[in-house]
């Protein structure tokens, strides 16, 4: 479930709170408070998803482009005789 921020209309107290988008409407009018919408909050890696796969994938991967064939990829070069 998504986390959502929200301002006090009385106090201007901010805080977080786990829910279901349907239960937003009832929260707004139990608690008297807004929605403040902003960013996203985002996870970043320095390490590129190549360096983060293990040497068994890979190894698979490469076997896999082995076994295709060079007419299984999109080579501009390529002339196809049909």
């Amino acid at each position: 479930m998504p986390t959502y921020t929200f301002q006090s209309n009385k106090t201007g107290e901010i805080w977080d709170d786990v829910m279901s988008w349907k239960e937003l409407d009832d929260y707004y009018i139990k608690y008297d408070c807004e929605q403040i919408i902003g960013t996203p909050t985002t996870i970043a890696s320095d390490k590129s998803l190549y360096a983060q796969t293990d040497d068994g994938f890979k190894d698979r991967m490469k076997q896999i482009k082995k076994d295709a064939g060079p007419r299984a990829f999109n080579n501009p070069n390529d002339k196809l005789n049909i």
